[in-house]
Formats: structure tokens, sequence, C-alpha cells
């Protein structure tokens, strides 16, 4: 028992000396258009207007639009504020204006696996 815990002490002291964290998700970030001529890429603390389809993953189904709500209109957000998810937070930063993403957002940068709101 105490060789256990000592090799687990052990192991925790040397990642903690070389730094090393468990890594955060990755999200897929696949540009569908891109401008042309960008003059200016977003940023932290802009806001952006925003239209999106969600689907899920496993089977494709969609569970938001912003198209299909009753007025239609696009979302208004401040990018890294956490107003939004994580992803994105993440996947809409560097984005010209006029640029279409689709981003593949895994659970922990979303609303988890068991689909419940972070």
């Amino acid at each position: 028992m105490t060789i256990v815990f000592l090799s687990v002490l052990l192991y925790a002291l040397l990642s903690w000396s070389s730094g090393a964290l468990i890594p955060e998700p990755e999200i897929k970030i696949e540009v569908l258009h891109k401008p042309f001529i960008c003059h200016r890429k977003t940023k932290y603390g802009d806001m952006l207007l925003v239209h999106y389809d969600g689907f899920l993953e496993k089977d494709g189904t969609l569970f938001h639009s912003t198209r299909k709500q009753k007025d239609g209109n696009p979302v208004w957000f401040t990018l890294g504020i956490k107003e939004v998810i994580k992803g994105w937070d993440k996947g809409l930063k560097d984005m010209c204006i006029r640029e279409k993403r689709k981003l593949t957002v895994p659970p922990d940068l979303a609303y988890g696996k068991e689909g419940k709101v972070m």
C-alpha cells in the first residue's frame, strides 16, 4: 500500500514539476468559406452577430437553429467572455467578416456528456 502511494505521489510531483497538464479537448475547425480579402480578424472582446445550426455529432439531429426560430434572427454575443460555450469562444476567434466555419465541439467545451448547460 505504501509503495503504491509513494509511486502515485512521485508521479504527481514529477507531473507538477514538469508542468504536465491534462490537455484540453480540441475543436475541429473547418473553413467552409473565406472572403478573398480579410481586413480584420475577430479577437476577444469583439461583438459578433452569427447565424448557426447546431447538430448532434452522433446522429446529425438538429437541436437548434437561429434560422428556424420564430423570428429567424442571428444572435449577438461578445467573444471571449463566456457568454457562449467555450467551443464558440475558441472556434470563432481569428475569423474574417462573412467567413463561414463548421465547428465540431467536444462535450467538455459545449454542454457536457449529458447535454446540460455548464
